[in-house]
């Protein structure tokens, strides 16, 4: 059972922000923090510390605005988030705490939004954001609405390579790449954060993609997954269309994509995505 969230000291984790930063990101519910870490180890102490950090960086100068997290939504990011590692899922739970600070304070959405997160494997949150990135960058100027109508255009092929390269499959990693692959795309489907898919070699995939090149991975975007992609990014109160202001999204640094022939598998917005000088080819 997680750790009730008053073992979580307050003066540990607010050595990650600056001054007052904790009482201005959280609120009145900064209160609920007290007391020292005897309950928590070292690493959970740093873990939700990043994520904290992240979150203050995600609101920016509208952290100096009135607001306050929900308190279910604190409990979850602190016990779920704190033995979070990999620095994609920092930055989710840190996204999905930005996004939950309201000036009224009961928008606890994120505390689901945290909650499958929590259930997700390092695989499956590196594909998801790999899928929702390459997407974002795809069809940025198709004026789509990420509606039913829309989303099925939205459908993308994933050369395999490119795949792998993006995930940094290691040897032990690809010799285990076929279960990897069936976790990451099922667990993603089954959480309703993706909708169809299917992998196979390039004969397979020319069935539905003609222009692929080589074998890979036919994906289609959900309204779920784009949702936690805005929380993720800390923009959980926008439309889901807003995915598509590519414009308005940074790229992660700790996993740099590689966009070599990944291109729609939609004929009505057949096009490939235009490498930049900082990108994989």
């Amino acid at each position: 059972m997680p750790e009730p969230i008053t073992t979580v000291g307050l003066g540990a984790i607010a050595a990650y922000l600056g001054k007052d930063g904790l009482a201005k990101l959280l609120g009145p519910t900064a209160e609920y923090l007290g007391g020292e870490l005897q309950e928590f180890t070292k690493k959970r102490i740093e873990n939700v510390g990043k994520i904290f950090s992240n979150a203050e960086t995600k609101l920016g100068k509208d952290i100096d605005k009135p607001g306050h997290v929900p308190p279910k939504v604190l409990k979850t990011i602190v016990n779920e988030g704190s033995y979070c590692e990999d620095d994609i899922a920092v930055e989710y739970f840190g996204g999905i705490l930005a996004s939950s600070r309201t000036e009224l304070g009961r928008d606890d959405r994120g505390a689901r939004i945290a909650k499958i997160l929590d259930g997700l494997s390092t695989y499956q949150i590196r594909t998801h954001y790999l899928i929702y990135t390459y997407i974002r960058k795809l069809f940025h100027d198709s004026e789509y609405l990420f509606n039913q109508e829309d989303r099925p255009k939205m459908e993308i092929f994933i050369p395999f390579d490119s795949y792998f390269a993006t995930m940094q499959f290691d040897e032990n990693e690809m010799k285990q790449v076929v279960a990897l692959l069936n976790h990451s795309f099922f667990g993603l489907n089954t959480e309703d954060l993706i909708e169809t898919f299917h992998y196979g070699p390039e004969e397979h995939i020319k069935k539905s993609c003609s222009d692929a090149v080589g074998g890979g991975i036919i994906v289609q975007p959900s309204a779920f997954g784009a949702e936690m992609y805005l929380w993720g990014y800390g923009e959980g109160n926008q439309d889901l269309s807003f995915i598509l202001n590519d414009g308005a999204f940074t790229d992660l640094q700790d996993m740099p994509l590689v966009l070599k022939n990944v291109i729609s598998s939609s004929k009505k917005h057949n096009k490939k995505i235009q490498p930049t000088a900082d990108s994989g080819g």
